[in-house]
């Protein structure tokens, strides 16, 4: 019990350092949109035929901070669903998994003179989203009704959300017409993750506890180092392409040891879905599928977790179990294909090495189950990466479905902007930064011949408020959402 214990807190500090949360966290806001149009607005009373007024239908309403002006005096600074419309939100940074020692994000709604939900039930659907593609609803148990606070639940990180009017027209008199969104505020000060392609899905952290080799000696520098397990495999779609034979310098893995292990985060959250959600990839020179587990039979149990603390076992589909491996369970031999056990998601997987406990068919040093990557094998080939539509390529990259890109940085900002362009032309490009109204307050022209230029703005002089970027070039014209603080 008190090495089970201890090996909590350890993996519960190594997940607090992974998911890189500042100690000075900050507020990120909803500062564009996901999709054209930028929402979809239902309808209002007495016909439901008839759409909310135009005063209560601009979309920008809905991004920065809340204005949350209940009382009905000030502006209109709020846009209005209607009954069964929806509006996707991007957020200025990823909305961070406190994990619940706070809720992790908040919907302001607008219902003059603060009225009960019980006397007035505007009610939301809300969804969130790390990549546009897999959405978790945090409202599965029950909708919102006004402003509510919630928490990520198993997402490690979001970056997208999405609010969808479910409200009864039933319970509203003349003139009502759905849930009103001010404005939505997450915490921030975690690090969006860098990934991109298939590398989204594999581990990019390692808290390992190495074990000793099967004669009690110290295991080999070249095979205890933790970051090998860290990245995809030499071939995502081929087990046995990472079993060659490689100097010692070169291995490519990392050795468990007798009864070592292993937890694994990963930058985007796994998800459940059909047939196998993991592979296990592990490294035994001259490895092939005809090889049966009794002639090398290095073993591994393998637990998935949402928090880090609680774990359960993932377990061998029918149909998947090698040579040597049982349907059911969580033992592999050697690589393995796993699934999440009626689990929704996993941000974290544990393997721990049991090859010595079964068999003595090794040299005294022999160092237990060898891993080399773990791959997530439910990712979306269709996605949204800094709010562009995507594809992952048949080599693993991204490639944007625009000939031109951007994304700009840091966003809030005080003071100064970058604009990171990519482009497929070398065309000049300019740049313009128009204010709520539309009025262009500042125009920079870039002569540039690089497809990839970080051009940087000064908007200290700016009054705070939410401004349009617009980027063209070459005929083509990207515009995005800045707010300055």
């Amino acid at each position: 019990m008190k090495k089970t214990n201890s090996i909590k807190l350890v993996a519960a500090s190594f997940l607090m350092i992974a998911a890189g949360v500042s100690a000075n966290a900050q507020t990120v806001v909803a500062s564009g949109f996901v999709g054209n149009p930028l929402a979809t607005q239902g309808s209002s009373l007495p016909t439901l035929i008839s759409t909310p007024v135009a005063a209560r239908s601009n979309p920008f309403n809905a991004l920065g901070f809340a204005d949350n002006f209940d009382n009905g005096s000030a502006p209109i600074g709020f846009y209005t669903l209607g009954f069964g419309g929806t509006i996707t939100l991007e957020m200025s940074g990823p909305i961070c998994n406190t994990n619940g020692s706070a809720p992790d994000l908040t919907i302001y709604e607008t219902s003059y003179g603060s009225p009960s939900c019980g006397s007035y039930p505007e009610k939301a659907r809300v969804e969130v989203s790390q990549d546009g593609c897999k959405w978790v609803d945090l409202t599965e148990s029950g909708p919102i009704c006004q402003n509510a606070s919630l928490d990520l639940g198993c997402l490690s990180w979001a970056k997208y959300v999405r609010i969808t009017d479910v409200s009864n027209s039933s319970s509203f008199g003349s003139g009502a017409d759905g849930f009103d969104v001010d404005a939505v505020e997450g915490i921030g000060g975690c690090s969006e993750p860098t990934e991109t392609g298939l590398s989204r899905y594999a581990a990019n952290g390692a808290f390992a506890t190495q074990g000793l080799a099967e004669n009690g000696g110290t295991i080999t520098a070249f095979r205890s180092n933790s970051t090998r397990m860290i990245g995809l495999p030499l071939d995502p779609t081929n087990f046995f392409a990472n079993d060659g034979s490689t100097s010692p310098a070169n291995n490519n893995f990392f050795s468990l040891g007798n009864g070592g292990s292993v937890v694994l985060s990963f930058p985007y959250t796994l998800f459940n879905g059909e047939g196998a959600d993991v592979k296990v990839f592990e490294t035994s020179f001259g490895d092939k599928a005809s090889r049966s587990c009794g002639n090398y039979p290095e073993k591994a149990t393998v637990e998935g977790s949402c928090d880090g603390e609680t774990w359960f076992d993932l377990v061998i589909l029918d149909g998947d179990a090698g040579n040597g491996e049982v349907a059911g369970t969580n033992v592999i031999c050697r690589d393995g294909m796993l699934d999440f056990n009626g689990n929704d998601a996993v941000n974290y997987i544990r393997i721990t090495d049991v090859t010595f406990g079964t068999t003595a068919n090794f040299p005294g040093n022999g160092d237990g189950f060898d891993v080399d990557a773990v791959v997530g094998t439910q990712g979306c080939a269709d996605f949204i990466a800094n709010g562009k539509f995507a594809q992952i390529a048949d080599d693993g990259s991204d490639v944007f479905e625009d000939a031109l890109y951007i994304e700009t940085y840091p966003n809030p900002t005080a003071d100064m902007l970058n604009v990171s362009i990519k482009r497929v032309t070398k065309e000049n490009v300019v740049i313009r930064i128009a204010d709520i109204t539309g009025r262009i307050i500042m125009t920079q022209n870039v002569n540039s011949k690089e497809t990839s230029i970080i051009e940087t703005l000064n908007l200290s002089n700016l009054t705070a408020g939410v401004y349009t970027i617009t980027v063209e070039s070459a005929g083509n014209r990207e515009v995005q959402k800045v707010i300055k603080n």
